[in-house]
């Protein structure tokens, strides 16, 4: 009977540890702030594949613009062309942009895209992220097509998306040098000395593109990819070898 009190007092003592660390644990880049997002998901859309040929998920979000003015969001799906959808924005039904999206979208991806907002490089103007989950299988599940639309001072959008890999619906933005406007975190399977590794670069949106930005953290740092969520920058390389996987762009970045 003591002997299994104080067996059965070890385990509690070692699962609630356990717990608590994992709770408790994070990646470094976490530390800094991040964006306080409003978030939407209330697609609507519009099957025309076997009359035209096409597929459309719109949303629309109130007020978004300074003056109050809403914003909708189109995504346009082609049948005979799958290596290219359309984003089309409107404001106030009126549409103010039109702009190709590389790498198309999918019907089996565009409806339920997640749908942030917020002033993500700090020059006071609502900034949208949006997020297109993939169809891989595996770790390829994680796959994602990453798109942001900053907002100009002239009310108009630039846009710029990459492909990134995410363990949840999204990688916060985050503050590394408090001046306001958050860096991107990308993340990217690599392969090295017969393993398989995390590798986390930092971008900050600025002049309209994306610039690497990882001296002002030390970055790239690769984290090993185990069984479990693994959150210790590997000590099987120096941060000099480590560098060997910076990107100076994310992947299938693109522009317009």
């Amino acid at each position: 009977m003591i002997l299994y009190f104080y067996r059965t007092a070890f385990l509690i003592v070692f699962y609630s540890i356990f717990f608590i660390n994992s709770s408790n644990a994070q990646y470094a880049f976490e530390k800094y702030s991040a964006p306080s997002y409003k978030t939407y998901n209330t697609w609507k859309e519009y099957d025309k594949i076997a009359t035209k040929g096409t597929y459309d998920c719109t949303l629309s979000i109130d007020q978004f613009f300074d003056n109050k003015d809403s914003i909708t969001i189109q995504l346009t799906w082609f049948a005979a062309q799958i290596d290219f959808g359309m984003i089309r924005i409107f404001r106030n039904k009126r549409q103010i942009q039109k702009m190709k999206q590389p790498g198309s979208f999918s019907p089996l991806t565009m409806k339920g895209g997640l749908v942030l907002v917020s002033d993500i490089n700090g020059d006071g103007y609502k900034d949208v992220k949006l997020i297109q989950q993939g169809t891989g299988n595996g770790v390829m599940g994680m796959l994602v097509k990453v798109l942001y639309l900053f907002q100009k001072n002239d009310a108009l959008f630039q846009k710029i998306s990459f492909d990134d890999m995410v363990f949840e619906g999204h990688r916060a933005e985050r503050d590394v040098d408090d001046d306001g406007n958050h860096e991107i975190i990308t993340m990217n399977l690599e392969h090295a000395n017969g393993h398989s590794y995390w590798a986390y670069n930092v971008f900050e949106y600025s002049n309209e593109s994306l610039r690497n930005v990882n001296f002002k953290v030390d970055y790239p740092v690769l984290i090993q990819y185990t069984y479990k969520r693994n959150y210790e920058i590997t000590q099987h390389m120096s941060m000099l070898q480590m560098k060997k996987y910076e990107r100076e762009f994310p992947s299938e970045y693109d522009v317009k």
